[in-house]
């Protein structure tokens, strides 16, 4: 039997732990209101009501947050799915007219209103969601500055991420892989692609998609310069009449061709689903081997 001593020194054990884990990661997620959308075809549609569902398994995320939106409703709301984690939670009202992302905004609507520009709903049907997609990593930069919370690693979390454990209600926190390399962005390869043929304005007309957009892991100064990068394409591409969506410009942005003309000095760590790997017995959640979200349920571990 364990005297009082012992289980002391366990919980102490065991507190620190989850403490180090916690101050490894902090997580950076936004919602702004761009009213209801077509996904994928017009019989698929999303919008408040589906993202406020999904908010709701932030209420048991562990990791330090940081929420970003322009609207005092979502603020509000976040702050209450948060009540519990008060002390790992910060919610940054910010003006969608200081954010670069935004400010492009025209450019886009005019590339994706020329008469026969390919439409990809909602990728080049709606300007305010590339808006929104071209953020992201504006708003990690940002959440780095802050130095809010002071992790190693920061990750940028779509709010719908982990839409498949609304109802799992269960403490959990997000952990870095061990075999991340840190000079390296992570995010999860969702089809093959050959990068030594593809161009990048057939990846931004046709809308051919090679990683995920939805988790994006790295170190603060990493994470900086690759949206640096970023930037400097999106630019470019605007210059060249062509655009999409911040997945479709990744994927652009590392064809042999794109680098040889604009070198990155940073790669991408891709993490692919491998069923007959991945699927750990007694983890197998709904969706776990959705291959779109394998980084966030590699990085998934639930509290006891």
């Amino acid at each position: 039997m364990l005297n009082l001593k012992a289980v002391n020194i366990i919980k102490t054990t065991k507190l620190y732990e989850e403490n180090r884990l916690l101050r490894n990661l902090t997580v950076v997620t936004a919602y702004f209101d761009i009213g209801t959308f077509p996904k994928g075809s017009f019989s698929e549609m999303q919008g408040q009501k589906q993202y406020e569902k999904w908010m709701i398994v932030y209420k048991y995320m562990q990791n330090p947050v940081l929420f970003y939106t322009d609207s005092e409703k979502y603020a509000d709301l976040f702050r209450k799915i948060r009540n519990t984690n008060g002390s790992k939670t910060k919610v940054i009202i910010i003006s969608r007219e200081n954010l670069w992302a935004f400010k492009i905004k025209p450019k886009i609507a005019e590339i994706y209103s020329k008469p026969g520009y390919p439409v990809h709903y909602p990728a080049t049907y709606m300007p305010e969601y590339t808006c929104v997609m071209h953020s992201k990593l504006e708003i990690v930069k940002k959440a780095i500055e802050t130095k809010i919370f002071a992790s190693k690693y920061y990750c940028w979390l779509d709010i719908g991420y982990f839409r498949y454990l609304v109802d799992r209600r269960k403490k959990f926190y997000l952990e870095v892989p061990g075999d991340f390399n840190d000079s390296k962005i992570g995010f999860t390869k969702v089809y093959d692609r050959d990068l030594e043929k593809d161009s990048a304005e057939s990846i931004l007309l046709t809308g051919n998609v090679w990683i995920g957009g939805g988790l994006i892991l790295g170190k603060p100064d990493t994470l900086n310069l690759f949206e640096t990068h970023f930037e400097k394409k999106v630019e470019y591409y605007l210059s060249q009449g062509l655009m999409n969506d911040d997945q479709r410009i990744f994927y652009a942005m590392y064809t042999a061709t794109e680098r040889q003309k604009h070198p990155i000095n940073i790669d991408v760590q891709l993490y692919v689903l491998d069923k007959k790997k991945n699927i750990i017995p007694g983890r197998n959640y709904s969706k776990r081997d959705d291959k779109w979200f394998h980084l966030g349920y590699l990085m998934y571990n639930e509290l006891e």
